[in-house]
C-alpha cells in the first residue's frame, strides 16, 4: 500500500496550470511534500477555477496542460521519491454543452449511447418526463418576447442559445427548420431532408449516432458554401423571427426548458446538491462505472497516480458497491480516501475499502481541542440575549433543514414520495387511510431528523445498528409531529419491519427507496446546515466549520486521546486536513478565534463596547435608516477579528475581500433574501456598515486594532500546535497550497487566490542557511518576527522531513497518551509514538492565553512551576527536540519551553555526539 507520508494540496487553473507545478518542484521537495495532492485535472467547463464541473473524463483539461505533461510530471516525481493523489468526481459532472456525453443525450434522447449515463427518467423511474433545461432567466412567454431564445449554428448542430447556455436541437426538428426558409432550397438541402426522413427509422443507438454523424458532417460541408450555407442561415433567420415556430421547436426536444425557481419544487434529474448546473451521474450502472474511470484506471496501471481522492461519496447510490469497484479497478497498492463528512460520534464504515477519509473529521478534534470548553455557558448566553432567543441548536438546525427541503428541494422530495407508490411499498388502504400528503411530510421528515449525513445499508434487512437509529429518529418526529403518526408506522413497518420477512422481491424494491431517500439526505444536511445554518447561528463561529458542528465546544485531553487511538488502530493513514478548499475559514483564522474562548469575558466585553461605539446601525446618507440585523454584526466582528492580517504585515486588499465574503455570507444565510438573491436594501446597509469599521479615524478602529493585535499573537501559539498536532498524530498531514505561510483566507473564492511562492522560496534559500546548526538564533528570530509567517514556514518544513525520515513511526507506531503533572496540568497535552526502537514525545501548551492573562506574562516567560510530562519509563533517556535541536533530558516544561512553547522530542540513545547529529 502505497504511504503518501504527507500531501500538498494543489489547486489547478488556467492560471496554475501543470507547467506552474514543474516549476515549483524543487521547491514543494524541499519543503519535505513526499505527496502532490491535486484537484480535478480531467476537461471542464471553459475557465473553470476548480475542476469539479467536468466535462470529459477521459481526457486532461487542455486548460490547466497535456497527458504528456502529466506523464513527464510524473517521471519527475519518482525520480525524487514523490507521489502524485488524484482528486476524481464520480457523483457529477457539468450540465454544459461541452459535456459531449450529456450534449448527444440532449440531442438523441432514448437513442443516446449515453442515455443511462445519467440519473434522469432514462436510466431510472425515480425521474419522469423530459430533462429540464433550467436556463430561461423569466418565463418562456417573456423569453420569446424578448427574443432571448435563440437558434443557431454551431459546432455543426441546431443548437438553442439561452442565458449564455447552448443546448442542441434534436435530429427530428432539423427538417421542420430546414424547411422554413424562404424560397426554394437546393438540391444538397433536399438530399439532407431525405437522410433525415431515413434516420427516423434508426432504432439503435450505434447505427443510429453513425447515420447521425455523417449527417452532421455533410451539413457542415453545406455550410461552407456559398448558395447553401445562406439558405441555411436564413432558416434560422426565418425561425427567430417567428416566436411561434420557435416555442413549437423548444417544446418538442428531449428536454424542457424551464426558469430556476420551477427547479425548487419540480425537478426531472439529480443534481449536485441544489446545483442545476451540475448534473449527476448514474454510478451505480457499471458500464458507466467503467467508461467513467478509462483514463484513471490507465494512469494508475502506469504508475502516474499512486492514490486516488473520491469527491462526495455521500452523493452516490451505494457507496460500499462503488468503492469495491474502484479498488478492483485500482489495485490492492492504490491509496484511497473519500471526502466524507463525518458528525461528532459517527464512525467511518470499517468495511470500506479506503484508507480513510479527507480529514474532516481531524479538523474538527484539532479544533475543539483548542477551544476551552468553560467558556461555553459564557458564549451561549451573550449569544441567546444579543439575538433574543434561546431556542436549542437541534430545533434551529430542524428548521433549516426543513426550510432548505420545501423552498428548494420540493422536486426532490415529491420523487421520493411517487418512487415509494411505485415501488408499492404498502397497500393501497393503507396508503389512502392517511391524510392528504401525510406519506410526502413523513418522508421529509426522516430526512429532515437523520443526524448524519447519510446511513449506508445496501442490504434488506438493514442493519441492526441502522435499523436502531432510523427507530430512534421515527419516534423523536412522533413527538414534535404526532399527526404523522400513521405515516411513520407505515414507513416503519415498509422499511424496517417487512423486510424481515425475506421477501426477496420485496426487498429489493424497498432497497432501491431507501438508497434513494439517502442519496438526498447528505445534500439536505449540507445545504440546510453547511451553507446556511453555519451562517445563521454565530454563538461562536470557530465552530462553524465543515466537518465540525456549532453544537460542540470542546473537547477534553482524554477524549482526543481516545479519538487518536482509534485512528491510529482503524485509520492510520487517513488525511490530518486543516485547511481545505471547501473550508469555511483558513486554518489560521480558527486557531485565532479559539484564543477568544480563553479570554471569553474580555472577548464579550469589548463586543458591547463596539456595538456601542458603532450604533446606530445605519448606512450612510440613507433617507430611512437601515438596521443591521445584530445577529450579522455579531458575524462580522467574528470573522474580521479572525481573519484580519497579522499586524504590521500586508493587509492584502483585505476591505474588498472582506466586502465580497459577507456579499457570499449573506447570501447562503438566507435571511435576508427573495429565493437566491440578497434584498438590495439589506445588502447596501451592510456594506455601509462594514465601510464605516474600516474608517482607521474612528475610535472603534482604534480598539479593534489593540484586541486584534494581542488575539493573533495568541493565535499564532494555536496555530503552531495544531500544524505540530496535525504532523505527528496518526494519519497523514495535507498542507493545503500556501498554508505553510499564514492561512487567514475565509470560503471561497479568498480560499483560492493565488499563492505567492517566490516569497516560500525566498524563505527556504535563507533559512536553509540558518538552521540551527548554523545559527543558533534562527529561532529567537523567528518568533521575534511571528506575524511575517516564516516561523509556520519552517516548522512546517521540520515537522515534514521528520516525517520522511520516520515514515513507519508516524504510520504503524502506535499513540501512546501521557500523564502530565503539576500546578498547569491542563495546560499541556503530551503523548509518543513508539514504533520498535524509535520514540517521539510531543508536548504541546493548551489555552495559553488564560496563563498569560493569569501571569500578565508573554507566552514565552511564563513559568510552569512543576508541571511535567510523566514519562512511564524508569530509566533517564536523553532526547533531542526536533525544533530546535537542543538537547533534553528533563520532561519538565519549564525546561522544554525555555527557547520556544513546542516540542517534538526524538529519543536518542546515548552521548552529545548522538544528539548533535541530524539523520
Amino acid at each position: 500500500m502505497y504511504n503518501p507520508i504527507s500531501t500538498y494540496r494543489i489547486q489547478f487553473h488556467k492560471e496554475f496550470t501543470f507547467a506552474h507545478l514543474e516549476g515549483l518542484l524543487s521547491y514543494i521537495k524541499a519543503l519535505g511534500v513526499s505527496t502532490i495532492y491535486a484537484s480535478p485535472v480531467t476537461a471542464a467547463v471553459h475557465e473553470s477555477t476548480h475542476g469539479y464541473d467536468g466535462v470529459d473524463p477521459l481526457r486532461i483539461n487542455p486548460e490547466i496542460g497535456t497527458e504528456e505533461q502529466l506523464r513527464s510530471l510524473s517521471e519527475q516525481l519518482k525520480e525524487a521519491n514523490m507521489g502524485w493523489v488524484q482528486d476524481i468526481v464520480p457523483n457529477h459532472m457539468a450540465y454544459y454543452i461541452t459535456n459531449e456525453w450529456l450534449a448527444d443525450v440532449l440531442e438523441k434522447g432514448s437513442l443516446s449511447r449515453y442515455a443511462t449515463f445519467f440519473d434522469t427518467s432514462l436510466a431510472s423511474s425515480f425521474f419522469h418526463g423530459r430533462i429540464q433545461a433550467p436556463f430561461l432567466s423569466a418565463s418562456m412567454e417573456e423569453t420569446l418576447a424578448e427574443q432571448k431564445l435563440v437558434l443557431d449554428y454551431d459546432q455543426q448542430r441546431f443548437v438553442f442559445e439561452v442565458s449564455g447556455e447552448t443546448l442542441p436541437v434534436k435530429p427530428g426538428s432539423y427538417a421542420t427548420i430546414l424547411r422554413s426558409g424562404p424560397g426554394e432550397y437546393t438540391e444538397d438541402v433536399a438530399e439532407l431532408l431525405r437522410q433525415l426522413d431515413q434516420l427516423k427509422h434508426a432504432d439503435e443507438p450505434m447505427s443510429y449516432a453513425l447515420a447521425w454523424r455523417e449527417f452532421r458532417e455533410q451539413l457542415q460541408a453545406l455550410m461552407t458554401t456559398e448558395q447553401a450555407g445562406n439558405y441555411v442561415r436564413s432558416c434560422l433567420a426565418a425561425v427567430n423571427q417567428n416566436p411561434a415556430l420557435l416555442q413549437q421547436l423548444a417544446d418538442e426536444q428531449h428536454y424542457r426548458f424551464c426558469d430556476e425557481p420551477e427547479t425548487r419544487h419540480t425537478m426531472s434529474y439529480r443534481r449536485f446538491f441544489t446545483v442545476n448546473a451540475l448534473i449527476c451521474l448514474n454510478m451505480a450502472d457499471e458500464a458507466v462505472f467503467q467508461e467513467v474511470h478509462k483514463l484513471v484506471k490507465a494512469l494508475v496501471e502506469e504508475g502516474v497516480f499512486q492514490g486516488l481522492r473520491i469527491d462526495h461519496i455521500d452523493g452516490l447510490f451505494d457507496p460500499a458497491q462503488y468503492l469495491d469497484r474502484l479498488r478492483q479497478l485500482a489495485g490492492d497498492e492504490t491509496y484511497i480516501v473519500a471526502e466524507k463528512i463525518l458528525q461528532a460520534d459517527e464512525q467511518l464504515p470499517t468495511e470500506w475499502s479506503i484508507q480513510g477519509t479527507t480529514g474532516y473529521d481531524f479538523l474538527a478534534m484539532v479544533n475543539n481541542l483548542l477551544t476551552n470548553e468553560s467558556a461555553e455557558s459564557r458564549f451561549r448566553d451573550f449569544y441567546h440575549t444579543l439575538i433574543g432567543s434561546d431556542t436549542s441548536l437541534q430545533k434551529r438546525i430542524r428548521y433549516r433543514k426543513a426550510y432548505f427541503l420545501a423552498q428548494y428541494m420540493g422536486g426532490e422530495l415529491t420523487n421520493l414520495y411517487q418512487y415509494f407508490l411505485a415501488m408499492e411499498l404498502a397497500d393501497n388502504e393503507s396508503i389512502q387511510s392517511l391524510g392528504a400528503g401525510e406519506l410526502k411530510l413523513a418522508i421529509g421528515e426522516l430526512l429532515i431528523e437523520c443526524p448524519v449525513y447519510r446511513y449506508y445499508g445496501n442490504a434488506m434487512p438493514l442493519p441492526a445498528d441502522e435499523v436502531k437509529a432510523l427507530r430512534q429518529q421515527i419516534d423523536a418526529i412522533r413527538q414534535t409531529k404526532p399527526e404523522l403518526n400513521l405515516a411513520l408506522s407505515l414507513l416503519e413497518k415498509a422499511l424496517l419491519d417487512e423486510p424481515a420477512k425475506g421477501d426477496n422481491s420485496y426487498n429489493r424494491r424497498a432497497l432501491s427507496f431507501y438508497q434513494r431517500l439517502m442519496q438526498f439526505s447528505g445534500p439536505l444536511m449540507a445545504k440546510g446546515v453547511e451553507d446556511t445554518l453555519l451562517y445563521t447561528y454565530n454563538n461562536f463561529v470557530g465552530h462553524n466549520e465543515v466537518g465540525d458542528s456549532p453544537e460542540e465546544f470542546g473537547l477534553s485531553t482524554d477524549a482526543f486521546h481516545q479519538a487518536m487511538q482509534q485512528r491510529q488502530q482503524y485509520w492510520p493513514l487517513a488525511q490530518n486536513t486543516t485547511t481545505t478548499h471547501d473550508t469555511k475559514r483558513g486554518e489560521d483564522v480558527r486557531a485565532r478565534l479559539n484564543v477568544l474562548t480563553d479570554l471569553a469575558d474580555e472577548w464579550l466585553a469589548e463586543v458591547k463596547e463596539w456595538q456601542k461605539l458603532n450604533a446606530p446601525r445605519k448606512a450612510k446618507n440613507e433617507p430611512e435608516e437601515l438596521t443591521l440585523d445584530l445577529n450579522d454584526e455579531y458575524f462580522i466582528y467574528q470573522n474580521l477579528l479572525g481573519a484580519y492580517p497579522m499586524p504590521g504585515q500586508d493587509t492584502d486588499n483585505f476591505e474588498d475581500r472582506f466586502h465580497l465574503y459577507l456579499e457570499k455570507a449573506l447570501q447562503e444565510a438566507k435571511r435576508h433574501t427573495t429565493g437566491w438573491v440578497v434584498e438590495e436594501e439589506y445588502h447596501q446597509g451592510v456594506r455601509a456598515f462594514t465601510d464605516k469599521l474600516f474608517d482607521e479615524g474612528r475610535e472603534f478602529w482604534r480598539r479593534f486594532k489593540l484586541f486584534h493585535h494581542k488575539v493573533a499573537d495568541l493565535g499564532v501559539v494555536n496555530s503552531l500546535a495544531q500544524l505540530i498536532l496535525k504532523c505527528t498524530c496518526p494519519g497523514v498531514p495535507d498542507i493545503y497550497q500556501g498554508a505553510e505561510g499564514w492561512d487567514l483566507s475565509l470560503v471561497d473564492p479568498d480560499n483560492r487566490r493565488p499563492v505567492d511562492f517566490s516569497k516560500r522560496q525566498k524563505w527556504l534559500s535563507e533559512l536553509v542557511e540558518r538552521q540551527p546548526a548554523n545559527d543558533e538564533t534562527l529561532w529567537a528570530d523567528l518568533w521575534r518576527h511571528r506575524f511575517d509567517g516564516r516561523i509556520k514556514f519552517w516548522l512546517t518544513r521540520i515537522l515534514l522531513r521528520e516525517r520522511q525520515q520516520q515514515a513507519n513511526t508516524f504510520a504503524q507506531g502506535s499513540y501512546v497518551p501521557l500523564s502530565v503533572k503539576g500546578v498547569y496540568d491542563q495546560h499541556i497535552i503530551a503523548f509518543a509514538r513508539q514504533y520498535e526502537s524509535e520514540c517521539y514525545v510531543v508536548i504541546l501548551p493548551l489555552n495559553i492565553a488564560q496563563l498569560c492573562r493569569q501571569q500578565k506574562k508573554e507566552v514565552t516567560d511564563i513559568v510552569w512551576k512543576d508541571t511535567e510530562v510523566v514519562w512511564p519509563d524508569t530509566e533517564t533517556s536523553i532526547w533531542r527536540n526536533c525544533i530546535t535541536d537542543q538537547s533534553v533530558e528533563s520532561l519538565r516544561i519549564q525546561a522544554i519551553f525555555d527557547h520556544f512553547p513546542f516540542a517534538l522530542l526524538k529519543r536518542v540513545s546515548n552521548g552529545a555526539n548522538e544528539i548533535s547529529n541530524r539523520e
